[in-house]
């Protein structure tokens, strides 16, 4: 991450044209606040909407790939022009594994059939790998495995805790910079929340529903951290350039 600019400011304050963090902050969490909100009444309220909304490969996973292949291709692009930077790296090889798992590794796409998943199914993504993990935990010991599904849920809400004091901080005026991967830490609460729903509420519409616009806020979420990094590393670099 890029921790001056020309003027010795960071680039978490200092951003052109009022793009500042805390205001890309609001913008995101915007984005998926409008997006729950408008998937939350076609599923409630428009029932003719609703398979077009949320059906396998409609218009919520659709978005949820499209949001991730941004990300992964944003974060590449900036690493390639830009140079390395361990947050783009990192948000981009997310992005890439997450695009792979909502497209069940391209078998969408090309057509070939998943390997049967233990128990029951087929590992069409990475978020069957905790599925396999559960359903091994709880043939030894079914406690333990809501155990982790519980720790899976505490994790998640302590990270939206942690996101909503960030903006508290932003909103309070606080001096004290916000942390840069608010973001990040916003998109892993979210699929923590997608992934608990997976594991425990498979058999409720209502609940299933939940869990894919938690991915597509997921989604989100990433693609304005990889904007926040890009914006940082093209005012680093411009800074470079202009330097005497």
């Amino acid at each position: 991450m890029a921790t001056s600019l020309h003027s010795g400011h960071s680039a978490n304050v200092d951003l052109p044209h009022g793009m500042d963090q805390f205001r890309l902050l609001l913008s995101a969490f915007l984005v998926v606040g409008i997006t729950t909100t408008v998937a939350a009444f076609v599923a409630g309220w428009a029932p003719n909407l609703r398979p077009l909304l949320l059906q396998e490969d409609g218009i919520v996973e659709m978005a949820t790939a499209i949001f991730f292949a941004l990300a992964a291709l944003g974060a590449a692009t900036s690493v390639t022009m830009w140079g390395l930077r361990l947050p783009l790296l990192l948000a981009g090889l997310i992005g890439f594994a997450e695009l792979m798992d909502e497209t069940s590794f391209g078998s969408r796409l090309f057509g070939f059939q998943p390997p049967p998943l233990y128990g029951g199914g087929q590992l069409d993504g990475f978020h069957d790998l905790l599925i396999v993990a559960f359903r091994l935990t709880h043939d030894l010991n079914p406690l333990l495995a809501w155990l982790l599904v519980g720790l899976l849920l505490a994790a998640s809400v302590a990270l939206i805790a942690f996101v909503g004091m960030q903006l508290l901080k932003g909103f309070r005026g606080d001096p004290k910079r916000l942390s840069t991967h608010t973001l990040l830490f916003a998109h892993f609460a979210f699929i923590g929340l997608a992934q608990v729903i997976d594991i425990s509420a498979s058999s409720s519409h209502a609940l299933s529903a939940m869990e894919e616009v938690f991915e597509l806020d997921a989604a989100i979420l990433l693609a304005f951290y990889v904007l926040q990094h890009n914006w940082e590393a093209w005012i680093a670099n411009r800074g470079r350039v202009v330097a005497p």
